[in-house]
This record gives structure tokens, sequence and C-alpha cells, in this order.
């Protein structure tokens, strides 16, 4: 795995970083404030980007 890829999502607090990695089994590397109004935490997790994309409707037509 390459070390420099970062994985980075939003959330509302360091703690909410935290939570995140554990539902996720992600290892944080860091914490940084975004200066967004609600989610004013980016959460810098090791590897490769995800995306939470809601899919539920995908299939409907």
């Amino acid at each position: 795995m390459n070390d420099k890829q970062e994985n980075i999502h939003a959330a509302a607090s360091p703690a909410d970083c935290v939570r995140m990695a554990k539902r996720n089994n992600w290892k944080l590397k860091r914490t940084k404030p975004n200066g967004d109004r609600i989610l004013s935490t980016d959460c810098i997790f090791e590897g490769e980007q995800t995306t939470f994309e809601d899919t539920t409707y995908d299939n409907e037509r």
C-alpha cells in the first residue's frame, strides 16, 4: 500500500472521527479543522479514498 494515500471524510468533531475509524476498521492518521459550520473536522485515514455513496435508488426507474 502507498503510505501517501489518504482517505478523507468530514465529521462534526474529532471524536466523531475516532468513532468512524472504529466503525469502519480504519487507522486514523490525524484530524484538522476545515472551516465548515456543520461538518467542521476533516478525518484523515490511511488508505485509498472511499465513498459513502447512497445507492438506495439506483435500481429504480
